[in-house]
């Protein structure tokens, strides 16, 4: 009995994660897919290759912050 609930808790949670997965990128009414997905596969990220994950969070700070202003001409 102990090995049935293991063995569905082991093949349920794949099964549950690529359900969710399939139900976040289908398509809308309108045809649009949604993108929820690769937010699932950031989790994986994080989980198991953090230093991927730590890149993509500096990527995604840097692209926030803004430009360097222009350093002001010197005066002759």
């Amino acid at each position: 009995m102990d090995i049935l609930l293991v063995l569905a808790a082991v093949l349920g949670a794949p099964a549950l994660v690529a359900g969710l997965w399939y139900w976040s990128s289908r398509r809308n009414s309108r045809g649009v897919r949604r993108a929820a997905a690769g937010g699932m596969l950031g989790i994986a990220d994080e989980i198991f290759r953090p230093e991927t994950h730590q890149a993509h969070l500096i990527q995604k700070i840097q692209h926030e912050l803004p430009a360097p202003a222009p350093a002001p001409k010197p005066k002759r």
